[in-house]
């Protein structure tokens, strides 16, 4: 039997850390999962098909070195969210992704400082030249994180995902 292990690197912003998803972020992520604030994600979900989803986010750290992150508050050490690359065998590549557990902890700028944490790493660490975002035409609150973020529609690059847009990310934009 082989063993698969990964090196996960944990990143710090003033407020947030993000860090390997585990345990201690599945009651947060199922939660979100399992509501109708998943709609852009498939959801709501079952608790099998939930956790199928917390499983392939955390297992495709072993499969492909990378992947998203667990976004913890320092200040309440809550699990407010998964920020960072997520790319499915169906995904042409990798793709920036973001979500926030519960509507407590929207509007604070959480999203945008655990996303410029990721495309910082990304970008700097990796040296990935871009990445992509596919939002859901009807997803405003995602597609305004990504203007926000410096991110442009890219109609040259079509989205596997049915009713989305691609947005590229640059390393000269949304980093900072």
């Amino acid at each position: 039997m082989t063993l698969l292990t990964a090196t996960i690197p944990p990143l710090e912003t003033d407020r947030l850390i993000l860090r390997a998803p585990g345990a201690d972020d599945e009651s947060a992520i199922l939660g979100f999962l399992r509501s109708d604030r998943a709609e852009f994600y498939g959801g709501p979900m079952d608790l099998g098909t939930a956790w199928g989803k917390l499983a392939a986010y955390a297992g495709q750290w072993m499969l492909r070195g990378y992947g998203m992150f667990a976004v913890v508050e320092k200040a309440s050490e809550q699990t407010v969210g998964m920020a960072g690359p997520y790319h499915p065998a169906h995904f042409p590549e990798p793709e920036m992704s973001w979500l926030v557990t519960s509507a407590q902890h929207e509007g604070k700028g959480l999203a945008r400082e655990a996303c410029q944490a990721v495309l910082r790493h990304l970008f700097a660490d990796l040296n990935w030249p871009h990445v992509v975002s596919y939002i859901d035409r009807d997803n405003t609150r995602s597609r305004a994180l990504a203007d926000r973020l410096g991110a442009q529609v890219a109609p040259d690059l079509p989205a596997p995902i049915d009713n989305c847009d691609t947005y590229r990310h640059l390393p000269s934009e949304g980093a900072q």
